[in-house]
């Protein structure tokens, strides 16, 4: 499946998501690893969600992050600790 196809089902999951569950705010994305996968866009979660920490990584090196709207990026000075939220956040 291609970076594209993954943004669309992501960005699909996180609406549904946080449409059913408007209480929770913002969650580390590895905590979601376990929905992409049950909606087949991941095979499996690997290193504590490796898989979407690349697309994201990708995403943001292109500077194309906007294209998930429930991203939040913290940039440290080694890493980035990546976040979901609904959109109201």
């Amino acid at each position: 499946m291609n970076t594209e196809s993954k943004i669309v089902l992501i960005n699909a999951a996180l609406q549904e998501f946080f449409k059913k569950n408007p209480g929770k705010g913002i969650q580390p994305a590895k905590d979601f690893m376990p929905l992409f996968i049950e909606k087949g866009i991941f095979t499996k979660d690997h290193r504590s969600g490796l898989p979407i920490r690349q697309v994201l990584r990708e995403l943001d090196a292109e500077n194309q992050l906007h294209r998930i709207p429930y991203v939040r990026a913290e940039h440290k000075q080694k890493n980035t600790f990546w976040y979901f939220a609904p959109l109201s956040t």
